[in-house]
């Protein structure tokens, strides 16, 4: 998907990075809830997605049960927050901590949906990439191999990139003030207590490190939804 050989490099090490970082909280923190470890294991999946879909190789993935793995991932965060115990943490809390990996999963669903898409339809026209009614190719030179074509599919896109860089400001900033504060919180009182994203267990700097991955995890993301513009 990706053209530009140094954009495409620097994605496949930050994905490579947050999903080896994702698979070590998920299998080495034994002590940790298991809904902690276990959205620690879906987020290193997604981006592994991501680092895959980054390469031209990665189009070639079946996309239907990437499709149906993040709407069903995105929903498990949404049901998991208001079905399970909230701990120390009252619902709403935890539902608000839940509610961007929702947001997040779900629009990792719709770009492997609008990718696939774009590949099935020029398939079925003769597998001439120009002549898709989802995908344009993209001129020689330019960041990405193929872009969406459609307003809307345009317009989804930038939305979900402005919302995905939204949510990487505010995770990078609330990692980055955490880790400021963690001599001061060494006892681990800045822990999120229940809540899924894996902030709960490991004190202060270890919250900032999680958060501070999920940030770079929606960061990633957003560049990923310019691109296809």
């Amino acid at each position: 998907m990706i053209a530009a050989t140094g954009l495409r490099w620097i994605l496949t090490l930050l994905f490579c990075a947050l999903a080896a970082y994702g698979l070590w909280r998920a299998f080495a923190a034994r002590s940790h809830p298991w809904t902690a470890r276990l959205a620690h294991g879906l987020h290193a999946v997604m981006a592994l997605a991501m680092f895959a879909m980054a390469w031209p190789w990665g189009m070639d993935l079946p996309g239907t049960p990437q499709v149906l793995f993040f709407s069903a991932v995105a929903a498990w965060f949404v049901l998991a927050a208001l079905a399970l115990p909230s701990g120390p943490d009252s619902r709403g809390r935890v539902l608000a901590s839940a509610l961007p990996h929702a947001v997040m999963t779900g629009a990792m669903a719709w770009m492997v949906a609008a990718m696939a898409s774009g590949m099935s339809m020029g398939a079925m026209g003769g597998g001439e990439a120009h002549d898709m009614p989802g995908m344009d190719m993209s001129a020689p030179g330019a960041v990405a191999t193929m872009t969406l074509s459609g307003t809307g599919n345009r317009w989804s896109a930038g939305l979900l990139a402005l919302v995905m860089l939204a949510l990487a400001l505010w995770w990078l900033a609330a990692g980055f003030d955490r880790g400021r504060l963690a001599p001061r919180t060494a006892s681990g009182a800045a822990s999120d207590g229940a809540t899924l994203d894996g902030a709960a267990s490991g004190g202060a700097v270890q919250a900032a490190w999680d958060v501070g991955c999920h940030g770079l995890m929606a960061l990633g993301m957003a560049v990923m939804f310019v691109v296809m513009v």
